[in-house]
């Protein structure tokens, strides 16, 4: 029978690995000690596939057709998408392989259990997948199933529904009749306001219109405009520097960590659409990744490994584990 033997949420900054030196080295330091202990941590884990919960960066989805939850089922996918290589300073396309015979059947789990979850092949990861795997597994040797969640086009599914999506990956996995040791991932967040176009976007900033129109449209635009995702880093560099509204939410990330850390599943249901919008902006919708890992562990704690406000990535970076007893000493 399969096994979870691990549960990690962490953030996907594309400036982790497209801006590094841009925090101050203490920063740095700190952030490199939490990643090298969430790699130690997947390693001691030994997992034969992981489940990733993930939202798509317009790679794969766009406003003309935007799933609220889909599963890709492929032997194996691709990333960073070409046009992300260069903001994420990274030197190649990897294949990463996929698990397609138990994406399938978590797939049809879920739909029967009343998840409209679409069906997608091969597709292409950005920093989504990307910027974790470089940080904490850069062989990218286990294979992953990736699980979207619409974060960013509304209307968004509710944090009940993203924990309840959780929740029923979790019985798929345990109902799957071979030896297999899993492990969860949810990337994302925490506060932050990224560069992506909003109804309430000014139609004077010229660089939201041009995200605007690749939103909407889709890969095709990059052809007319092929430098829009190394422009979206510049973007992000300069918003650091001059913009003239917080950034990051300190305040907020650690009341949501700290609910995390207390198994508050009450709490997380009570998050709405407008609080999460406002108080840590359009990118911290990405929570409902992490709301569905704790689901997943079925409201288990979660152990906090980091938390720094990193303004030069524009992005609360956070880290979390979930600790798991060994089988012998009452696991799940």
């Amino acid at each position: 029978m399969a096994q979870v033997v691990a549960a990690i949420s962490m953030s996907h900054a594309p400036g982790i690995t497209g801006w590094p030196d841009a925090p101050a080295p203490a920063v740095r330091q700190r952030v490199g000690a939490g990643m090298q202990e969430l790699a130690a941590y997947l390693d001691a884990a030994r997992p034969d596939v992981i489940v990733a919960l993930l939202d798509d960066h317009f790679e794969n989805h766009y406003r003309n057709l935007m799933p609220t939850f889909a599963v890709a089922i492929a032997p194996s996918h691709k990333g960073p998408a070409e046009y992300w290589l260069e903001a994420l300073r990274l030197e190649r396309q990897q294949a990463i392989p996929g698990a397609p015979e138990l994406a399938t059947s978590l797939l049809g789990r879920l739909v029967h259990g009343g998840f409209d979850a679409a069906r997608m092949g091969e597709i292409e990861y950005g920093n989504n997948l990307m910027v974790p795997l470089a940080l904490i597994r850069p062989q990218a040797d286990i294979p992953v199933i990736p699980v979207f969640i619409n974060v960013f086009t509304p209307p968004l599914p509710k944090v009940r529904r993203a924990y309840a999506l959780g929740e029923a990956i979790r019985q798929s996995v345990e109902e799957w009749p071979r030896d297999l040791r899993v492990a969860f991932l949810a990337t994302g967040g925490l506060s932050h306001w990224p560069p992506f176009w909003q109804e309430k976007s000014p139609a004077s900033d010229r660089f939201l219109q041009r995200m605007k129109r690749y939103q909407t449209e889709g890969r095709a635009v990059l052809a007319a405009d092929p430098d829009l995702m190394v422009d979206l880093g510049a973007y992000e560099i300069e918003m650091a520097r001059q913009s003239n509204r917080p950034l990051v939410n300190p305040q907020w990330d650690r009341s949501f960590l700290d609910m995390l850390a207390r198994g508050d599943v009450a709490g997380m249901w009570a998050l709405g659409y407008d609080e999460v919008e406002e108080q840590a902006g359009h990118g911290g919708h990405e929570i409902l990744n992490w709301v569905a890992v704790m689901g997943a562990m079925r409201g288990r704690p979660a152990r906090i490994v980091l938390y720094e406000e990193v303004i030069e990535w524009i992005t609360g970076v956070a880290l979390a584990v979930y600790d798991i007893p060994a089988p012998e000493s009452g696991g799940d």
